[in-house]
């Protein structure tokens, strides 16, 4: 959908390809392709991920163990090998995002100040990329659940039918729930929409809060709103 969206705004979407050099002169900037293409342009964004920075910290000294890729692993709630260690954010690895650095740096403090917490879960972290429209997500995604065998019924709601996008002329994007069959509790979901970063607590907190679709359906939501597409879905998974 997202890159339907570009196309439609004249964005040129070059696929499965593979940059080998970038030059840049006065005027802008040169990519150069693996197939020979070059294509030019004002800037170029080069997006290489990250890898946790621990160099000179005394982990060694202190006994803490890294993993094959440099980690601090850690426990559900942020303690390493050395149980009076606790680590959170990228260090750690997984999902390297602002909120969920801050949620393992909540649990660790707490933990470490001997309050009650639950374990982060890796499986109830959401994420948002900010495009426009915004892609956010919670949970495990369809892949995943056939990964692991997992049988999850699914409903894709477009966001076309709302009552608030059709007011804000908004045609673009859908809510995807996904849930187990019988139980219906909630596991995943997908929000593509203006402001996804927001809409997606709900689900988010259902999805923590292992709830079920019926308990999604029949909590109160305003009239007209984009958010009412979450409930929507959920009713739709309900009458199964």
């Amino acid at each position: 959908m997202l890159e339907d969206v570009f196309v439609k705004r004249g964005i040129e979407i070059v696929k499965q390809a593979r940059a080998t050099a970038a030059i840049a002169d006065a005027t802008g900037v040169t990519v150069h392709l693996a197939s020979g293409e070059e294509i030019r342009g004002s800037h170029a964004l080069f997006t290489v991920g990250q890898i946790p920075n621990v160099e000179g910290l005394g982990l060694d000294h202190a006994g803490v163990k890294l993993g094959e890729r440099g980690t601090l692993e850690v426990d559900g709630v942020g303690r390493t090998n050395v149980h009076h260690i606790y680590a959170a954010g990228d260090v750690t690895g997984g999902m390297m995002l602002a909120s969920s650095a801050a949620m393992q740096g909540r649990i660790a403090v707490w933990h470490a100040l001997g309050q009650a917490v639950a374990p982060l879960r890796p499986d109830a972290i959401a994420a948002t990329v900010f495009t426009d429209p915004e892609i956010a997500t919670v949970g495990i995604s369809e892949a995943t659940a056939a990964e692991r065998g997992l049988a999850v019924e699914k409903i894709v709601q477009p966001l076309a039918t709302n009552a608030r996008a059709k007011m804000g002329a908004v045609t673009d994007g859908f809510v995807k729930v996904l849930c187990l069959p019988g139980s219906g509790t909630v596991v995943g979901g997908t929000i593509v929409a203006p402001h996804a970063s927001d809409l997606v607590l709900s689900l988010s907190l259902a999805v923590h809060a292992r709830l079920n679709v019926a308990q999604v359906a029949q909590a109160f939501s305003i009239y007209p709103s984009l958010g009412g597409s979450v409930q929507e879905a959920a009713r739709r998974l309900m009458g199964r």
